[in-house]
């Protein structure tokens, strides 16, 4: 069944209680129970409520490891969480406070991360990785709606948990993890982000370009990603270091030549290289990529009608010099009134994007990655193969 298209988002913060206790005190409200993960600076752990019996993990933050860098994400994470609502979006419960530890209610997703059914099944079949593209796409939109940019999509950061209308689905997903997420404001340059973040696996071309900003498009280019290596079993860009891989992401080279596609559809493939398009403004965006034939299972033909302004506009350019005879033949003019029309309700796109698509040729062909770039401290290299 198709996911249903995400609601209109209510932009005011849900109340989520914040309660300062002592620190005995937390234990007269929860009983922890077993380790479901660790971080750097602090742990996630099962627990019940003594009040209503009700299982939650609750993740608890050392404050004095964490620092103040630490507990600014946190906080970030913390904003965040108190706007979202969606079912495939962790679910903050409320948050306890000590003088040491900081205490985060949320969501139980015990079925593990998808990185771990990854590294178990290597490869999922093309109806499973549909599934999890279009619940995850689904969050997307949701939160890009919302001004939201995660920036840290990866296989690790979606959690996997019991669907309660389904007990035998196994891919019933859960975004989480928005330390390093951002809440855009404004038009223009204000909607853009210049920050070097995230996994470098995952990483955008634009971002790993210092010389451009950047929009929610990075989360797009996460996605193609993700459901690339679902089904391939391994990242589409690998190199022996940082810097080879870097150059492998700009470049953008898809190989689709493995015995993992050799049953996979035309279909899927087109919605992949869509997600993976080197160029922010030539690339889908997450409601095109929930709108892809690919998704919603509609007729091929249909997957052929570009979505993207730009695309459209070289559509309707061949096809205006196609017709050599009359440039105002019926079939140009219908061309003409399908791109006012789409452009009028082409979804937003980030301001800035245009000056992103000049460059496309040095896009791919860009160099490496310029020094001064700046890298979250709590995250590691991955994507890179070592030989």
């Amino acid at each position: 069944m198709a996911e249903k298209s995400p609601k209109s988002i209510d932009r005011s913060n849900r109340v989520i209680p914040h309660c300062r206790l002592e620190k005995e005190k937390i234990h007269q409200l929860y009983e922890f129970g077993k380790k479901l993960g660790q971080g750097s600076f602090g742990v996630v752990c099962e627990a019940v409520s003594l009040a209503s019996g009700q299982m939650w993990a609750v993740k608890i933050i050392n404050k004095e490891k964490a620092g103040s860098s630490g507990v600014k994400l946190l906080e970030r994470e913390v904003s965040i969480l108190k706007k979202v609502q969606h079912e495939h979006i962790i679910h903050l419960e409320e948050i306890l406070e000590t003088p040491e530890k900081m205490y985060l209610v949320i969501e139980l997703a015990d079925k593990g991360e998808l990185a771990d059914l990854h590294r178990s099944r290597t490869h999922l079949n093309e109806d499973e990785a549909k599934t999890v593209l279009r619940r995850l796409a689904s969050a997307i939109v949701y939160l890009h709606k919302a001004d939201i940019v995660h920036r840290d999509l990866k296989l690790e950061n979606i959690l996997l948990a019991e669907n309660p209308k389904d007990k035998d689905d196994q891919l019933y997903l859960k975004v989480t993890d928005f330390g390093l997420s951002v809440v855009m404001g404004g038009v223009g340059q204000d909607n853009m982000m210049q920050t070097f973040c995230g996994t470098p696996m995952y990483m955008s071309p634009e971002i790993i370009d210092s010389k451009k900003t950047y929009s929610q498009q990075c989360d797009v280019w996460a996605m193609g990603v993700i459901t690339y290596m679902i089904i391939n079993g391994s990242p589409p860009f690998q190199a022996k270091d940082e810097e080879a891989l870097y150059s492998a992401i700009k470049q953008g080279d898809l190989d689709f030549s493995s015995a993992a596609w050799v049953d996979i559809s035309e279909e899927a493939k087109s919605c992949i290289h869509g997600m993976l398009k080197v160029n922010p403004a030539h690339r889908l965006t997450a409601k095109e990529v929930m709108d892809h034939a690919w998704i919603t299972g509609a007729a091929a033909g249909h997957a052929s009608q570009p979505t993207n302004v730009l695309e459209m506009m070289k559509q309707w350019k061949d096809e205006l010099y196609d017709d050599t005879s009359s440039l105002a033949s019926a079939s140009t003019l219908s061309v003409a009134r399908r791109l006012s029309l789409d452009v009028a309700e082409q979804p937003r796109r980030e301001s800035g994007l245009l000056k992103i698509a000049e460059d496309a040729g040095s896009d791919e062909a860009a160099g490496s990655r310029h020094g001064n770039d700046k890298r979250s401290p709590s995250k590691t290299p991955s994507g890179l193969v070592h030989g």
